[in-house]
């Protein structure tokens, strides 16, 4: 490798990455002068945003080497070359909706530079004189083009000379695009600033760049200059694009100067659409005739997205949209359709035109950071954050870690998966909102297993975590890095979900408190659902007392979660210190001596079981047989329901009303370029599960939805008798976690072996709760307690009795 040149802002040689085993950058070479625009042009998938986040720091560099201004900068960490001058602003603009310009525009500041922050402001606002008559508005009341520009400020705060651009023009209106060429172009004039432009709008990166060049498939396949920008076609032809994005008319783009001058010269007249006369290529893309004399002005600087802001389909598009509703039609049926289409189209500009409605972000917050090494032995913690709530309430002094498919706005959320690593939330979820009206403070985001699809800890794209009891052993999932952080002591109070027995899982392997409430009574809102009838939300914690005080906090309905149902809130706290005299408690058979079940584990659960004889509960067997039908029940509603909703839907799909985070369904609807890096237990999951859609027609979904009624019946049968059944939490104890290059079976087999008690609760929504009861072989043990729909007090009763009777470690 040759030494960088010293003319050269940015050198990039043989720079190889991607995510977990998945390679993405494949030996990337390309160079940057000082003061030049260099745009990157390639279809969605292709590694562009990937490239961005290397360089970065955000992803780290498997091979090849980046020099920034002659310093090798391969191994620095971002805000070390955000230090350098280095500024990133990624795609989906990444402000905060509820907090003012000023304040958006003041939380980037970094206070390591030599101004004050207001000599900063000032600046920044120098060059955006629309976003300075903006100061006072909230950040989601601008359009989505100021929205952009705000993005923009933003990235300038910290002073950066070179800066990574990731697709500004994605949903903009053109003449805010037409504003942001200006204002970069002024920016590299005034400033002297380096831009390296990732983009697919080709009027944009031709306006900008002095060089494209074009990505594929991890590699940067060819290089065109300013004169060959002049004519698309020959890039759309090499890319294979189909028309590459547009917001000027369909012929030669014109430099920004020469087309402001002709717009100005001559008025554009609106045309809904395009010219329908016009001819259309094999791929779809639009292919203008020859125009009339007269007519060569209009139609040369004639609008094609110009007026739009929400997409139109191409030809080609609509072809495919025929075929995958199982019709047959001619092209000139469909573009008889495609003409009558327009009205409609028009009210989702409007829609498009909107503000966002989002609840409002109270409390002020930094990004914060990602420990590594030392500070994250177990890789439980994704970020650390400190996020301080109100000066006083009953959370006052308690610190919170979120399972990291929670949102936090304004700090990155990856839900364990590569795919949605680079997301940051733009709201927060209803149970953060109340934790810090609470008094509470969250101190994070804590890891979960890839989309939460697994009892295991060993499918979080950025490794395993390891059980706080052994390393090298399974956490349990997906709430994984919560239990480890609670089991750990390194924090007293987590929030998990659960769907599978993702609560309860982590809390019996790690030695911890975990409740999964009655489904509903907590809300759901502005956390990434799996499937909407067997999502739930709860407290993981070191004690009862706080999972009771935890739960009191977050239960209750917040208008924004039809999961709700007149939801039934108590004292939970109340609830503690009254002993289980007079209780009728059920040991549930069928929950003990399962194929895969442990004898030291059932024993375990059978003499805590004991125990509540001798404090005065009446302890008595109780055969449940449908509870041995529960997985089965469970696994159509979670498989099938996860592919319709999750993955399909990209997290929210349709059908009720509610808080949509269109932010997460947006960055997460990428999953499709990148499918491979999925892990393996969601893609079996996945593979079952559209299977049984596609072939049987939903069939055995609504069939596990209507048995799933008569599962709540046997068990609320058996409570009519009892006030709390018992089993073990999970029939085994924490395994091994299993090598990258196991075979796929021991990989899926750790993801879902646990599940055969947990599950069937998440299906009938009963609250149940782990309990530690002991240790077996050094390795905890959970029992678990289920009660009535909304007797969660009952359940706290019985495991604060428990608790009392000494260190669970020692029973």
């Amino acid at each position: 490798m040759t030494d960088a040149v010293p003319d050269i802002a940015l050198e990039v040689r043989s720079l190889a990455t991607g995510y977990g085993r998945i390679p993405v950058l494949h030996g990337i070479d390309l160079s940057i002068a000082h003061g030049e625009i260099v745009g990157i042009l390639g279809h969605n998938g292709m590694g562009k945003t990937t490239l961005l986040k290397t360089l970065m720091g955000f992803l780290p560099a498997r091979s090849g080497s980046i020099h920034l201004d002659g310093e090798q900068i391969t191994r620095l960490k971002p805000h070390e070359r955000s230090r350098r001058g280095l500024g990133y602003i990624p795609q989906g603009r990444g402000i905060f909706p509820k907090l003012s310009v000023r304040d958006n525009l003041r939380l980037a500041w970094q206070q390591d530079g030599e101004g004050s922050e207001e000599e900063a402001l000032d600046s920044v606002l120098s060059d955006f004189p629309r976003i300075r008559r903006l100061l006072d508005r909230d950040g989601g009341a601008l359009s989505g083009g100021e929205q952009q520009l705000l993005a923009l400020a933003r990235g300038l705060m910290a002073d950066p000379w070179l800066l990574l651009l990731d697709e500004p023009t994605e949903g903009i209106q053109p003449s805010i695009i037409e504003e942001m060429e200006e204002t970069l172009l002024a920016l590299r004039q005034r400033h002297g600033l380096t831009i390296l432009l990732v983009e697919q709008n080709f009027d944009f990166i031709s306006a900008l760049a002095d060089r494209v060049l074009v990505l594929e498939r991890g590699k940067i396949t060819a290089e065109f200059d300013a004169a060959g920008l002049t004519d698309s076609r020959e890039i759309e032809e090499f890319l294979g694009f189909g028309g590459v994005r547009r917001t000027r008319g369909a012929g030669t783009p014109a430099s920004p100067v020469a087309s402001r001058a002709a717009a100005a010269a001559t008025p554009i007249p609106y045309s809904p659409l395009p010219d329908l006369s016009a001819g259309y290529r094999s791929d779809g893309a639009m292919v203008p005739t020859r125009p009339e004399p007269q007519q060569s002005a209009r139609i040369d600087a004639g609008p094609t997205e110009v007026r739009m802001s929400v997409r139109r389909p191409t030809l080609d598009q609509m072809r495919k949209v025929v075929q995958g509703l199982y019709m047959s039609m001619d092209d000139r049926e469909i573009i008889d359709y495609m003409t009558i289409m327009e009205d409609t189209f028009k009210a989702y500009d409007v829609v498009d035109s909107l503000p966002d409605n989002l609840p409002k972000v109270k409390y002020p917050r930094t990004p914060g950071y990602r420990p590594s090494g030392a500070e994250n032995p177990m890789n439980a913690w994704y970020y650390k954050a400190e996020v301080r709530g109100a000066a006083g309430g009953p959370l006052e002094g308690k610190k919170v870690v979120l399972k990291d498919n929670v949102c936090l706005a304004g700090v990155p959320m990856m839900n364990g998966a590569s795919t949605l690593e680079g997301y940051t939330p733009d709201v927060d979820a209803t149970v953060v909102t109340r934790i810090l009206d609470a008094g509470g403070t969250i101190a994070g985001k804590a890891h979960c297993e890839y989309f939460c699809l697994s009892g295991g800890s060993h499918t979080n794209a950025t490794g395993p975590v390891h059980n706080p009891y052994r390393h090298g052993y399974i956490a349990g999932g997906s709430s994984s890095g919560s239990g480890a952080l609670v089991g750990a002591g390194e924090i007293e109070m987590a929030i998990g979900g659960d769907q599978g027995g993702s609560i309860r899982m982590p809390a019996s392997f790690c030695g911890a408190y975990g409740m999964k409430p009655t489904h509903g009574l907590v809300p759901y809102t502005g956390i990434m659902p799996i499937e909407p009838t067997i999502d739930h939300a709860g407290p993981i914690t070191s004690t009862v007392r706080d999972n009771a005080l935890l739960l009191e906090v977050i239960a209750g309905e917040d208008g924004l979660d039809p999961r709700q149902y007149a939801p039934r809130v108590d004292k939970y706290t109340q609830a503690l210190g009254q002993g289980v005299s007079g209780l009728r408690i059920g040991i549930v058979k069928e929950g003990f001596d399962l194929p895969n079940s442990e004898t030291d584990v059932d024993d375990k659960v059978r003499s805590a079981a004991e125990k509540f004889r001798s404090m005065g509960a009446t302890v008595e067997e109780v055969s449940i047989p449908m509870h041995q039908m529960g997985l089965a029940i469970w696994t159509p509603i979670a498989l099938e329901g996860l592919v319709d909703i999750m993955m399909h839907g990209n997290g929210f799909a349709t059908g009720w009303k509610g808080l949509y985070v269109i932010s997460l369904l947006d960055y997460h609807a990428n999953w499709r370029s990148r499918a491979d890096e999925l892990s393996k237990s969601l893609k079996i999951s996945m593979f079952v599960g559209e299977y049984m859609l596609k072939h049987h027609r939903g069939h055995y979904y609504a069939k596990a939805q209507n048995q799933s009624r008569l599962l709540r019946r046997a068990y609320d049968e058996a409570l009519a008798k009892y006030d709390i059944l018992l089993m073990p939490t999970m029939p085994i104890k924490a395994q091994p976690i299993p090598a990258a290059d196991d075979p796929l079976h021991i990989h899926i087999q750790r993801a879902f072996e646990m599940v055969g008690n947990t599950a069937p609760f998440d299906t009938t929504g009963h609250p149940a709760m782990s309990v530690p009861c002991g240790l077996a072989q050094g390795l905890p043990v959970g029992m678990m307690l289920i009660g009535k729909h909304y007797a969660e007090s009952t359940v706290y009763r019985a495991a604060a009795a428990f608790e009392s009777l000494g260190d669970w470690r020692s029973m």
